[in-house]
């Protein structure tokens, strides 16, 4: 079985929230072998605590290695031109068809949010390497990553996808399904699945 922990996961230990004991716990079934436990290469592209792009891949590796995790898997994220990072992505073979599943799981966890980053900018300022990754578009890489770490999980068919965010992922769980995200889980709920499989 191959379980994928987005970005809060990270926070959540980080931060020793109420999850973080679950997360370690995942993680040690990992190098104990019985599962795989893997982190997206997308959430390198998360935004940084003032709200804008990250810039390079050396704070996501910082922050992994601090919590000791450089060893666990990279989930590979498909190359996008000024949000992605050379190494942790693959050029996409057919970019129509990754449009399309790109937007069908945009249309489930965020339907409200307009799709083109240049519709989120203000009248008269141009769509530029540095917008796409200023403070402006912040609220919108948010939703881009929830989608590129949704489409990237779907596309290397992974089992369980462990996240807190509930409002955007469990809620619509039903319908992320169909897109071929198997399982959505808490990471306790994850736990709770390893732990029934192990002794069955």
């Amino acid at each position: 079985m191959k379980l994928t922990l987005d970005w809060n996961c990270v926070i959540e230990v980080e931060e020793n929230r109420p999850q973080a004991e679950n997360v370690t716990e995942l993680i040690k079934f990992h190098r104990l072998g019985h599962f795989e436990v893997a982190l997206l290469a997308a959430s390198a592209s998360e935004n940084t605590k003032s709200k804008r792009f990250p810039g390079n891949a050396n704070v996501f590796k910082e922050r992994i290695s601090a919590l000791g995790w450089q060893d666990l898997p990279l989930v590979p994220m498909p190359g996008i031109f000024g949000l992605s990072y050379w190494g942790f992505s693959y050029i996409v073979g057919d970019g129509e068809k990754f449009e399309r599943d790109r937007d069908a799981i945009w249309r489930v966890i965020a339907p409200l949010v307009p799709r083109k980053p240049a519709d989120h900018l203000p009248d008269g300022k141009l769509m530029t390497d540095d917008a796409i990754q200023s403070e402006e578009l912040s609220k919108w890489r948010n939703t881009w990553c929830d989608v590129i770490s949704a489409y990237s999980h779907i596309q290397q068919g992974r089992d369980v996808f462990v996240t807190n965010n509930t409002k955007d992922f469990q809620k619509n769980a039903s319908e992320l399904a169909k897109l071929g995200m198997k399982h959505i889980s808490t990471p306790a709920e994850a736990l709770a699945i390893v732990e029934r499989i192990r002794t069955d």
